[in-house]
């Protein structure tokens, strides 16, 4: 009898296991977005069409601020992103895009960092022009070299919020990933 009762809890605890495996596999595919997102490099100068919505960006050297602790070895760079919405059915996509990062020709990175903009949080305009502006800070004798890529959100403002934690909610597909890099030259 001492068994079975055993054997029960042991059965119990194992299935218990599994299925949190099994939603934290879920969680981490959802939350990284997939590991190997379809990279497409953009020209110098160029946009690109990701989920119904054109992506420009531009690097360029800007002032450090006033409080600024670096020395002459850092360039401060403004990342300058501009978000174009050309369908309605892609107004609610109204997310920053993600993983943004700054690489140079010896695959080294830098973070970038946003500066909080007046976009809107609910729905935005289609064929009006958003800017999503950054900042980064690179050692000066990359500054000419390094290019900027991010991966599109498919965040949906409209997107029922139960939706996001079910596995075959189009607001979980994994299979649609973007990651853009823009050309410096």
């Amino acid at each position: 009898m001492v068994f079975v009762a055993v054997g029960a809890v042991v059965a119990s605890l194992l299935a218990t296991a599994a299925t949190a495996f099994d939603g934290y596999q879920f969680y981490e595919s959802v939350t990284t977005r997939g590991l190997y997102p379809k990279q497409v490099t953009v020209p110098a100068g160029g946009s690109y069409e990701v989920y119904k919505t054109e992506f420009k960006a531009a690097v360029a050297p800007t002032d450090p601020p006033k409080d600024n602790k670096h020395g002459p070895e850092v360039t401060w760079l403004a990342i300058d992103i501009r978000k174009k919405v050309l369908d309605e059915d892609s107004a609610t996509m109204v997310a920053e895009p993600t993983d943004l990062e700054l690489t140079d020709r010896a695959g080294r990175t830098w973070v970038v960092e946003l500066i909080p903009g007046d976009r809107p949080t609910d729905r935005l305009v289609v064929g009006q022009e958003y800017r999503i502006q950054g900042v980064a800070v690179v050692p000066t004798e990359v500054k000419d070299e390094v290019e900027l890529s991010f991966r599109p959100s498919s965040y949906r403002s409209d997107t029922p919020i139960d939706d996001l934690f079910k596995k075959d909610s189009e607001a979980v597909r994994i299979d649609n990933l973007v990651e853009l890099t823009f050309r410096k030259r």
